[in-house]
């Protein structure tokens, strides 16, 4: 068996709490830390026992994971989704992938270009 696939959730609000439980149910994945500024995302962390950080960069320079699950406000979704492609680090982003049609083009084109997978997280729900 290979080692478990080791994700990072960016964004620790009501999205992320549920992509941490998919994450921690399944054992082929790790979670391996949570960026995301907020005291009460730190005290998740520790409670979890994994790292925390409180920003992208932070991470990156100490915990680099396989992939990272982007659960940040929507509005930061597109910024976030680029620090991943721009790390090499594949991302699935929570929808929406952007505000604007052109912004959400702009991230697809970016991770095409540097060949880094970035896809819109697809749900349960949003397959029926």
């Amino acid at each position: 068996m290979s080692a478990p696939v080791r994700l990072s959730v960016m964004g620790a609000g009501l999205i992320g709490k549920r992509h941490i439980e998919h994450i921690l149910a399944r054992p082929e994945a790790m979670l391996s830390s949570i960026v995301d500024p907020m005291p009460a995302a730190r005290e998740l962390a520790v409670s979890l026992k994994v790292d925390w950080y409180p920003s992208f960069q932070d991470m990156l320079s100490d915990n680099r994971p396989d992939g990272v699950v982007v659960a940040t406000p929507n509005q930061m979704h597109v910024a976030n989704g680029m620090d991943c492609i721009a790390a090499r680090i594949p991302a699935l982003v929570e929808k929406p992938i952007a505000d604007n049609v052109s912004a959400a083009q702009a991230l697809v084109e970016a991770a095409e270009r540097a060949g880094v997978p970035c896809s819109p997280a697809i749900t349960a729900a949003t397959t029926r």
